[in-house]
């Protein structure tokens, strides 16, 4: 794939390997036999990208990979239409269990450490970003931060996006987002809590996010709310909306972790494809419910989506 015909471009600074493993009725510290559903690259960033390959929309994914990992992520992610270019660094990628108990019907995660970079590495990805990011980018920094990385290192990747006047999306963790309050991102995707963290305020419900949107539009273009079952805010400089997908059976529900970077990911296609801002809403609304009912994260069916398409559900709030 030529890296002329790339726009978006997702930053993986700390990926994962994810294992899930069913557990009918689990019980700490009991000794119960289990069942490997899947076993993949991911991490935010990782998801992400794998959801536009599955739209078919073309995109390149850097960051970083544990040594003994890297040719394992190429290989998983190989596809026409995503360039994957990550810097082995020393160290293991962190590698994540979720444990599905479908009878009481509770997810327990337990998240890992991984690989820590050093300022030899961070170069490398600066200088990178430098050479690949354009007017017409978007550049999606989604996940945590490695150990190594502050978040003054973190700024320092958005200012060089910025300064080649690449459009920048990040969906991390509020005290990220509050380091880059000042650089006025595009775009955010925060959850409920982490939209709490960001502005240093208390977010009871779903419904407190109406009153903030001042504060959100004071230091973003666009910022995508996401809450869970209650659906999903859109605040644009324009419009306020709020929206879900009708009709779905919580029976069909089968894993919600990495449904909110379906979400993005299906936001970037809409808008990478010329959508208005309502539509790409919509879409990565579908996307994200695609995701939900499939087992394995980020892993959607067209089908699915187009299912759910048709059942987005989304209203103008007026404050």
């Amino acid at each position: 794939m030529s890296e002329t015909t790339i726009k978006i471009i997702e930053v993986a600074l700390n990926p994962a390997i994810d294992r899930g493993i069913e557990v009918p009725d689990f019980k700490v510290g009991a000794h119960i036999m289990g069942r490997q559903l899947f076993r993949r690259a991911a991490g935010k960033a990782v998801n992400v990208a794998r959801v536009l390959s599955t739209l078919e929309v073309p995109s390149m994914l850097l960051g970083f990979v544990g040594k003994g990992q890297q040719k394992y992520f190429e290989s998983s992610l190989k596809s026409k239409f995503l360039s994957c270019q990550l810097f082995a660094v020393e160290g293991q990628t962190r590698e994540n269990i979720t444990l599905v108990d479908p009878v009481n019907r509770i997810d327990t995660h337990i998240r890992d450490r991984g690989f820590e970079v050093s300022k030899a590495d961070l170069s490398k990805l600066k200088k990178k970003l430098s050479l690949v990011c354009r007017e017409d980018s978007i550049v999606a920094f989604s996940g945590s931060l490695p150990a190594g990385m502050d978040e003054m290192n973190f700024l320092e990747l958005v200012q060089i996006c910025m300064m080649n006047k690449a459009k920048v999306c990040i969906d991390s963790g509020g005290s990220v987002l509050r380091v880059c309050k000042q650089m006025k991102p595009w775009l955010i995707k925060p959850n409920i809590e982490e939209l709490s963290d960001m502005l240093e305020v208390e977010i009871v419900s779903p419904d407190d996010v109406a009153k903030f949107t001042r504060e959100i539009r004071g230091f973003v273009s666009i910022a995508i709310i996401t809450a869970g079952a209650d659906g999903a805010w859109m605040v644009s400089q324009e419009q306020i909306l709020r929206g879900r997908v009708k009709n779905v059976d919580t029976n069909d529900v089968k894993n919600t972790v990495g449904c909110g970077d379906a979400m993005l990911a299906g936001f970037l296609t809409g808008v990478s494809r010329g959508y208005e801002l309502n539509d790409s809403f919509a879409y990565a609304l579908a996307v994200a419910t695609a995701s939900a009912v499939s087992v394995i994260p980020a892993d959607i069916s067209k089908n699915d989506m187009d299912n759910f398409l048709s059942n987005v559900d989304i209203s103008k709030i007026n404050v």
